[in-house]
């Protein structure tokens, strides 16, 4: 089989409107559509750093619960995907910019010996995103 590309991330939000707003407010994101899926739910997708990615509310039958304590990038305890990443030129001022936005940074930028620069923060609905830097 030939993959073409990653098309996209899907993430079941508790509010896709609030989620939408944070990477269209945070991260420059862009809305592109809007669908209803086979229950009557409108999920959004956007554009995000070239690639996509679809909010979409909780199927029925199925409840969003806290998600576990997280620690350098991934949950403590198994849950799923560990994070993604965008790719940022400068992670120090990106870092300094969220924050003073209100966003929850889980540590400091981290700057290993191999010219890789990352941070991990908060997003909403238990996403943890990696701000990547290659120097």
């Amino acid at each position: 089989m030939e993959i073409e590309s990653l098309d996209h991330i899907h993430v079941y939000a508790a509010d896709p409107e609030i989620s939408a707003l944070f990477y269209i407010e945070n991260f420059d994101a862009s809305e592109l559509l809007r669908n209803e899926n086979v229950y009557g739910q409108t999920r959004i997708f956007i554009a995000l750093g070239g690639a996509v990615m679809v909010l979409g509310p909780f199927p029925p039958g199925i409840e969003p619960s806290d998600p576990p304590e997280v620690g350098d990038g991934a949950y403590l305890q198994g849950f799923g995907v560990a994070h993604f990443g965008l790719k940022v030129a400068d992670v120090e001022k990106a870092a300094v910019e969220l924050k003073g936005s209100g966003v929850l940074l889980l540590g400091e930028p981290v700057h290993e010996k191999t010219e890789l620069s990352y941070c991990y923060l908060a997003a909403p609905d238990g996403v943890v995103v990696e701000l990547t830097q290659y120097e």
